[in-house]
């Protein structure tokens, strides 16, 4: 959530402790490489189920190995003749090797998943995403090879690599979820940002080349694989088309840090008013979140784009019921984590009386002298607009970096809780585009 002044935090990585949600991720080698075994049916795991502490992410007893949990142990401390791939912990606690190669083979994983997209670098804006990478030695050819979250590969939710598609060694080939209004993009099939999800990469014969299965919510910054193409899956920070990174931050460990929201029963001093709602009791969810299931009554009235050239500020009523604006203070001057004062601040704009902004109605406030116009500039070096009730209770409020709302910065898809974009084609008056 990015409306307001608090930086959001996302969620990392969920304990993958019962056998319904542990990671079994796995990357085959190339067929033909000597390893046409599909991931996750190593005819070395024996069928049983594990013992009653199988899954509890510690190795007890006879196990092997626990969800993520390895002990330390390689592909090649299990076979030595596939020292390379990545080794994993079947859900009996058994070594599952069908994820390891043969030294000198050529094999393809998947190597970074995202469940809200990237925030930073060169695909900021652009949805979710799945990396692959190819550890080397060589090139891989990957045409005809299948891309889904469905294991069946249905058409409307597979993407098909195309002819002449390869994957040098050490290359990362990035993919992003299709645009359904735009149709830019590459999968069309979107990832869960709170259900577990199956990701599933197959050749060009049908063959399960690898998979991850993951909560949605541990992928929510970035979930990926120690080192590349090789390692653990675990919780990373967003480096999609380079080198992983373990998460800089850690949900879970009773400390508010970094972009997290709140964790356990702290909310940071937050509270349901600051986030637009007329009262309830503000809750933290499981990926470090504010919970509003307990918050009443939400305000409708959203900041929806802004542009810091001519100093445009788009608001918008994406409810079905015209809101009484009249009172209420727009303002560049409520620096976050700090107190507004509207009587030392002379450059506010006042909504004056009987100002409706009715349902699904989008409001242009253009800068200037006139009524229902404001008197402040945008910073192009970054700034913080906010959006009060007469009590100053707030009802929204967005920060943007320097040149990021030089052209316009805005939500997509338009309302509230949805993710700022820079760059967007503008819009005032209407339903926000990305680039």
């Amino acid at each position: 959530m990015r409306s307001l002044p608090l930086v959001p935090l996302f969620a990392l990585l969920l304990a993958c402790g019962d056998s319904g949600s542990s990671t079994t991720d796995t990357a085959t080698e190339t067929p033909g490489t000597g390893g046409d075994t599909p991931a996750g049916t190593d005819t070395d795991v024996p069928p049983t189920t594990g013992g009653e502490l199988c899954g509890n992410t510690m190795i007890d007893g006879n196990e092997d190995c626990d969800g993520s949990e390895l002990g330390g142990t390689a592909c090649a401390d299990v076979d030595p003749g596939k020292p390379n791939g990545a080794l994993v912990c079947a859900a009996n606690c058994k070594f599952d090797t069908s994820g390891c190669a043969a030294a000198g083979a050529a094999f393809v994983a998947l190597n970074e998943v995202t469940s809200r997209g990237a925030d930073v670098g060169p695909y900021a804006g652009l949805g979710d995403a799945v990396e692959l990478y190819n550890p080397g030695p060589g090139a891989v050819d990957i045409s005809g090879w299948k891309l889904s979250d469905d294991a069946t590969f249905p058409t409307d939710k597979t993407y098909e690599f195309p002819p002449g598609t390869t994957i040098a060694a050490a290359e990362y080939k990035v993919l992003v979820a299709r645009d359904a209004v735009t149709m830019l993009g590459d999968f069309p099939f979107g990832i869960s940002d709170n259900n577990e999800e199956v990701i599933t990469l197959a050749d060009a014969n049908g063959d399960q080349v690898d998979q991850v299965i993951f909560s949605g919510v541990a992928a929510a910054i970035a979930y990926c694989r120690l080192p590349d193409g090789t390692g653990a899956w675990q919780m990373c920070d967003s480096t999609l088309g380079g080198a992983n990174i373990a998460a800089s931050m850690i949900c879970g460990n009773n400390t508010v840090e970094g972009n997290e929201d709140c964790e356990g029963s702290d909310v940071a001093g937050a509270t349901c008013q600051q986030l637009g709602y007329t009262g309830g009791t503000l809750a933290c969810n499981l990926g470090c979140e504010y919970d509003v299931g307990g918050c009443t009554q939400a305000v409708t009235v959203i900041l929806n784009e802004l542009e810091s050239e001519e100093d445009k500020i788009e608001i918008f009523n994406h409810g079905d019921e015209d809101v009484d604006i009249s009172g209420w203070i727009l303002t560049d001057e409520a620096d976050p984590g700090e107190t507004y004062e509207p009587g030392a601040d002379n450059d506010k704009l006042v909504f004056p009386p009987d100002s409706i902004l009715p349902a699904n109605t989008y409001l242009v406030v253009a800068r200037g002298d006139l009524p229902g116009q404001h008197p402040f500039g945008l910073g192009s070096d970054g700034d913080t607009v906010s959006l009060f009730q007469p009590d100053l209770t707030i009802v929204d409020s967005a920060e943007y970096p320097a040149e990021l709302a030089s052209i316009s910065y805005c939500r997509f898809p338009d309302g509230p809780g949805n993710t700022w974009v820079a760059d967007c084609i503008p819009t005032f008056g209407g339903p926000n585009q990305k680039p």
